[in-house]
């Protein structure tokens, strides 16, 4: 391996050698020496010694002995990965057998150099540099990456906040119109929008959890709706019952599913089923390919069907219906569906 390409030439690498002969000591200096590997040695022999230098110095490098008086190169293993887990460690030894090198190597050592084969140890300090040097690298990429990802996340919350905010800012002053509206046409259409923000401000909800998604749960969507619906508009009892399967779309279809469904459901609730009791029963599910959202109950009759059909051909629906690519229909002829609206699952579908 070329030095030039994992030590810069004006650099110096710093070594701690764990070792308690003096003689083996020179030796390995002498071995780094004659290899032109530009490096300064600092040598120590005790646990604490060994402990300080760790925790006060850097160092791109340790080298240690594995058997020394009261301390074992295990343990100054131990030390080192826990001070200074970036740091390779390699050891050098005159008894390391087979067993105790692969020991060594599970619990992070880099290398091992027997001592009667010190000329394999300038081309394993390399190896051991450009490893940590690669290490490192990945290290500060995913760094990077994790704090662009902390900034986009922060930002999602951010925007997340802001919208739930302006959403509730917008209900409180239709809300305020409302009340303040004698009762005709405006007042109608005052509550018509008061609860399309509702069912927007549902969607964002269960979309923006709190992590954001790209996936928007349409069968939590749609039964909350239909409980909450059911709960909330003057003069109905109407109980929901639900057969629901586990769906879910592109976040970007979110907002008009959400705005489809209640536009249904809310026309279905205020004309088909006026001044009776009920239920509502949803179906919910993926049929060939494609997202089916439908209504029932045991049977609706044929004049409450026709004016929940002839009430729903407004301007909105259609347009959501065209914007989802979805096909809305009010079977005459079969007594319990009211409607059955069936779109695509995916983009293009």
């Amino acid at each position: 391996m070329d030095k030039t390409s994992v030590i810069p030439s004006d650099r110096v690498l710093r070594i701690l050698l764990l070792e308690d002969s003096a003689l083996d000591a020179e030796l390995v200096a002498e071995t780094l020496a004659d290899a032109q590997l530009p490096v300064s040695i600092e040598r120590v022999v005790s646990a604490d010694d060994f402990t300080r230098a760790v925790r006060d110095g850097t160092w791109d490098l340790i080298l240690a002995d594995y058997l020394l008086p009261a301390f074992n190169g295990l343990h100054a293993l131990e030390i080192a990965r826990e001070m200074s887990r970036a740091t390779p460690f390699v050891f050098v030894s005159g008894a390391l057998g087979e067993e105790v090198a692969v020991e060594a190597l599970k619990r992070g050592a880099t290398d091992y150099v027997l001592k009667d084969k010190l000329d394999r140890l300038p081309a394993t300090v390399l190896r051991a540099l450009a490893e940590a040097r690669e290490r490192g690298e990945k290290k500060r990429a995913q760094d990077a990456l994790q704090q662009m990802l902390d900034q986009r996340t922060a930002l999602l919350h951010e925007l997340d906040h802001r919208v739930k905010n302006n959403l509730q800012l917008l209900l409180s002053l239709i809300g305020i119109e409302f009340r303040q509206t004698e009762d005709g046409p405006a007042r109608q259409a005052l509550g018509r929008m008061k609860e399309r923000m509702q069912a927007l401000a549902a969607a964002h909800r269960d979309l923006y959890d709190g992590q954001g998604s790209t996936r928007f749960d349409v069968s939590r969507f749609a039964k909350g709706l239909c409980e909450e619906l059911t709960e909330s508009i003057p003069g109905v009892r109407i109980t929901p019952e639900f057969e629901i399967d586990t769906v879910e779309v592109e976040a970007s279809k979110a907002a008009s599913i959400a705005l489809l469904f209640n536009e249904i459901v809310v026309n279905a609730l205020t004309h088909a089923y006026k001044e009776r009791k009920g239920k509502l029963k949803l179906l919910l599910r993926i049929l060939d390919g494609r997202l089916v959202f439908q209504v029932a109950d045991d049977a609706f009759s044929l004049e409450e069907k026709q004016h929940a059909k002839d009430s729903a051909s407004g301007t909105i629906l259609k347009a959501l219906a065209r914007q989802l690519d979805a096909d809305v229909e009010w079977p005459l002829d079969d007594p319990a569906v009211l409607v059955r609206v069936a779109m695509p699952v995916q983009d293009g579908g």
